[in-house]
């Protein structure tokens, strides 16, 4: 019933996904689109958000794929709702059989970054890969293997950097 890309708006799965790397893992970051995203940082496990989210429907009184197609008519294709922990989520129509409800972490909602699907892309490989030493070399390596343009020079990784921060201090 529910659409959600855990590799695009998830923080903590992102974290598993890395821990739990295979061969496949460079052909899965695909799934991290090509342009900004809305990643959800909180400590909300994915049972929790589906669970949250489908209380939240059927206190709304949808409890089928025609009640949620009425309730996004009525909010013009899309509406918001909110978890436990504050963070806000928006309601999309779900483009695959049987998860017609999309869900995505709200853009500016607490627990929430915005980040481009380059740089997060980027820090993930080099994760993966255990990439110490960062320099261009080994950033255009990982970037090159997933599909990336190489950068210039180093001046331009700041963002990349705070993604792998970002990365290291929720493993901890």
């Amino acid at each position: 019933m529910i659409l959600f890309n855990t590799l695009k708006h998830h923080l903590p799965s992102i974290i598993d996904f890395i821990a739990n790397h295979t061969v496949d893992s460079e052909v899965n970051l695909s799934k991290l689109g090509d342009s900004l995203m809305d990643l959800y940082t909180g400590h909300l496990s994915l049972d929790s958000i589906f669970e949250e989210t489908l209380y939240f429907l059927k206190e709304q009184g949808i409890t089928s794929e025609e009640d949620y197609r009425v309730f996004l008519e009525k909010h013009q294709g899309y509406a918001t709702f909110q978890l436990s922990d504050t963070s806000k989520w928006v309601f999309l129509w779900g483009n695959e059989p049987e998860r017609y409800v999309h869900i995505h972490p709200a853009r500016y909602s607490p627990f929430t970054i915005r980040i481009k699907s380059a740089t997060l892309k980027t820090a993930v490989m080099l994760k993966i890969r255990n990439v110490q030493q960062l320099d261009t070399d080994s950033i255009n390596t990982a970037r090159k293997s997933i599909g990336l343009s190489p950068i210039k020079s180093m001046e331009k990784v700041t963002n990349i950097i705070e993604a792998m921060t970002l990365l290291e201090t929720t493993q901890a």
